[in-house]
């Protein structure tokens, strides 16, 4: 499969670890290349980020609809193997399932960052306390899923995906971009069969957790319980919706995940 990989060299003396970072639902390779990229490079870290197929400019030989959870795996797999160096995974949303799902496959890594991820638990849970507490919401989410993007109020996408700090040329450029959601891997990624690698082998140096407080699509309450699976205590930006990486203050959520990073990985 030629995917799209898109790469920063590092600014400077490099860091021991290259970064693969790994996009959510609807998106690609481009959420990463406006900010995080350029930000780590500054950094020493020689950065990649991977366009799952069917998203971004990465072909696929399936609808991204019914691509399966196990050919983003592969996509990871590949995207780490041409990499071809110790690398810390980084997974947002819908791609922090898939990373969980690599390393629960054995997939090789220095390790991994989850931000806004999918739970280690799957979606199911958080699925089933949206349509409780929020019934509108749990309505659009499932409007997505069974008919596509286009067919949503965009009014709707922004409070999903943003803060209302976020300027409207940022959501308009965002909503040109966007494709239709991979439905049959997102319901592999409701929970069952499990996704997560066991616990017992992470810890601080080798796995972060960070969301933020008003991320509808991925609450406080799932980043909570992600930490506590891997026994790691999460981090929650204040005033950050889930698309953290878009988001005007975009940077303090990128200096957590480089302090985690310059801490564990860097000597």
């Amino acid at each position: 499969m030629n995917l799209e990989m898109i790469t920063h060299e590092p600014t400077g003396p490099k860091k021991p670890v290259d970064l693969l970072f790994v996009h959510g639902i609807c998106v690609g390779a481009w959420v990463w290349d406006r900010h995080f990229l350029p930000f780590f490079a500054q950094q020493g870290y020689r950065c990649h980020a991977v366009s799952l197929r069917g998203h971004g400019k990465s072909p696929s030989s399936l609808p991204v609809q019914f691509n399966p959870l196990q050919s983003y795996v592969d996509d990871v797999r590949q995207a780490v193997d041409s990499v071809n160096a110790p690398t810390v995974l980084i997974g947002h949303s819908f791609g922090g399932g898939v990373v969980q799902k690599y390393f629960q496959m054995g997939g090789k890594g220095a390790g991994m960052a989850l931000l806004a991820s999918v739970p280690p638990y799957g979606l199911g849970l958080a699925s089933l306390r949206t349509m409780i507490m929020n019934p509108l919401l749990w309505a659009e989410i499932s409007v997505l899923m069974t008919w596509g993007v286009t067919t949503m109020d965009p009014g709707v996408i922004r409070k999903m995906v943003f803060s209302s700090a976020v300027p409207d040329h940022v959501f308009m450029d965002f909503l040109t971009q966007v494709g239709e959601p991979p439905i049959v891997a997102s319901m592999e990624l409701m929970g069952w069969p499990p996704l997560a690698p066991m616990p017992g082998a992470w810890g601080a140096s080798k796995v972060m957790v960070l969301g933020g407080d008003e991320d509808l699509f991925v609450p406080e309450t799932d980043v909570r319980w992600t930490g506590a699976y891997y026994g790691v205590e999460p981090v929650i930006m204040k005033k950050t919706a889930h698309a953290m990486m878009l988001e005007p203050h975009w940077q303090e959520s990128a200096d957590r995940l480089r302090s985690w990073l310059d801490e564990h990985h860097s000597a």
